[in-house]
């Protein structure tokens, strides 16, 4: 039987509570999802049935029960915090095992690319102590798994008020704990459910009181970082010698960092906004619940109550948001207008709306993607000069890559179970909850109950403009030439449809099949001038017109 979460107390924000209230979709019967070409998405994990089966057997035979948080490890092994089941689970990718203690099995556990296997936990939620083997521990509702640059799962034991650690590597990296053995799991931040909820700051992170905690991460130096949801921060453990840049607030008295210690180092733990352009620890969070760091240490905190996606300066320089400023140390929405809804998508991502965000990873060219929740969608902030592989879709028209604007990179809104094998802008996720990078994107697709993946590949999507648009009389016709887009969405340009105007409103467009960039239009009125503009199109779709061509005036009717 599934061990359900009895007597659970309801997190600050329903993490779990919420989605286990709405009924799982229709499942059909169990196969093995298609391969997914470059945009296209499968299930990696999961049958859609709710439940605790298959472990040491096949990921796509086994039963998940509304997994929330994803994460791969440097073997490209995909972790899933499968919250309502109680457990974290691998999904064996790389050829053998790290190091990964192993439980679940029928039998002996030996491990087997594309099995499924315990880490963590055993089922049944609560808590039975630590320095015991990882897979005889109990967890209770585990929201979020990391991995740390040693390969030590870190795992956002929600419900258990605290963020624990299993042993893999064999010597401790850094975090308070007075032994290490390999298999073992440790508290690494909080002392479990208390009538306070929240202290600690600038003492033991083993002492301290936390609320809920949501999403886990690691940074470059080693230090864990912790969305404390129910207490409207985000707090470090210090693992690192010296403070890489966060601003360090909470304490009682001043803040100095020492290894070990717990510290905030964005929110004032009440719930709200009071604005952005101020120093991170000084700013009100409501519910904040994902977070990520980039390649130059900044830290975005998805603020879900708030309706927004936020970045915490630590670098000194912007690494390419539209902001008047950046100050390192202060806060800034990045994406997100305060309200709660769906909008935006091919346009500035500070204009957009979003819907209860809640996990966020930022990719290897510096792209921040968000688990938007209750859109039933994965979106990307566009920061690199390219899109590297996304589908993009949601746009109203054609969907174009621009620096500083959001799109949908999979879900159709619709919180439903569609299929695999398809385009993963058309397939219907449900309540995706958590999305992790690693060459392709990973999806916790929560009440679905599997874990999905997109494979990225070329660019799926419609090409760019055209350039130098120009035109020419001949003999009552014109001839309009241009250069080929700067980019073709990753699929060829199988033909160009030019559209004349006069003045400012369009005639009838013409197509042509061909990928050549010269053309005759006929037809045109003779004594009317006239500009062109232009348009490429691929497998995908026709993309944006071009800018105005030169006018030309007709002269006589062409023949």
């Amino acid at each position: 039987m599934v061990h359900q979460l009895r007597g659970m107390r309801r997190p600050a924000i329903a993490l779990v509570a919420a989605v286990a209230l709405i009924g799982p979709p229709a499942i059909v019967a169990l196969s093995q999802p298609a391969a997914a070409a470059a945009g296209g998405i499968s299930t990696i994990a999961g049958t859609g049935a709710v439940g605790e089966l298959g472990d040491g057997g096949p990921a796509v035979a086994a039963a998940l029960n509304q997994p929330h948080g994803v994460a791969v490890d440097a073997h490209g092994n995909t972790l899933i915090a499968d919250s309502v089941n109680n457990v974290v689970r691998v999904v064996a990718v790389s050829a053998s095992n790290p190091g990964y203690p192993l439980a679940g099995c029928a039998g002996v556990c030996t491990w087997t690319v594309g099995a499924i296997y315990i880490v963590a936990g055993h089922y049944l939620g609560g808590y039975n102590g630590d320095r015991i083997p990882a897979t005889t521990a109990q967890l209770f509702a585990p929201t979020d798994v990391a991995v740390d640059a040693a390969g030590n799962p870190i795992i956002a034991d929600s419900l258990n008020e605290r963020v624990r650690v299993v042993a893999v590597s064999a010597t401790n990296p850094g975090y308070p704990l007075p032994s290490w053995t390999v298999g073992d799991i440790y508290t690494i931040a909080g002392n479990g459910p208390g009538a306070l909820h929240y202290g600690g700051d600038g003492s033991y992170a083993t002492d301290a009181q936390l609320n809920s905690p949501g999403k886990v991460t690691v940074d470059a130096h080693g230090n864990a970082l912790l969305a404390d949801t129910g207490n409207n921060r985000v707090r470090v453990v210090a693992v690192s010698v010296s403070n890489p840049g966060y601003l360090l607030g909470g304490c009682t008295g001043p803040c100095t960092w020492i290894r070990g210690y717990i510290y905030t180092v964005a929110g004032t733990g009440f719930a709200g906004y009071n604005g952005d352009f101020l120093p991170a620890t000084g700013a009100d969070l409501n519910g904040p619940t994902g977070i990520a760091v980039d390649a130059h240490g900044n830290l975005y905190v998805s603020d879900t109550t708030n309706q927004r996606l936020r970045v915490v300066a630590v670098s000194s320089s912007n690494p390419g948001f539209p902001l008047a400023s950046w100050t390192a140390g202060d806060i800034y929405t990045i994406a997100g207008n305060s309200g709660a809804g769906y909008s935006g998508d091919g346009f500035l991502a500070a204009s957009a709306q979003i819907n209860g965000a809640q996990g966020v990873t930022v990719d290897t060219h510096g792209n921040p993607l968000i688990a938007d929740t209750g859109n039933e969608r994965v979106r990307v902030v566009a920061v690199s000069a390219s899109n590297p592989g996304y589908p993009l879709g949601g746009c109203a028209g054609s969907c174009t890559w621009a620096p500083t604007h959001i799109y949908t990179v999979a879900g159709t809104g619709t919180g439903a179970y569609n299929g695999d094998g398809i385009l993963a802008t058309k397939a219907q996720l449900y309540s995706p909850t958590d999305v992790a990078t690693h060459g392709n994107l990973f999806i916790a697709d929560s009440v679905n109950s599997r874990v999905r993946e997109v494979q990225l590949g070329a660019a799926t999507t419609a090409p760019c403009a055209p350039r130098n648009v120009t035109a020419t009389l001949r003999k009552g016709q014109a001839v309009v030439r241009w250069q080929a887009p700067s980019c073709n969405g990753g699929s060829a340009v199988t033909g160009y449809v030019v559209t004349p105007y006069l003045k400012s409103t369009a005639q009838r467009a013409r197509t042509f099949r061909s990928s050549a960039t010269t053309e005759v239009i006929t037809g045109l009125t003779p004594k009317k001038s006239y500009r062109f503009k232009v348009a490429a199109r691929n497998a995908i779709g026709l993309g944006p017109l071009s800018s105005f061509s030169n006018a030309v005036t007709v002269t006589s009717a062409s023949h």
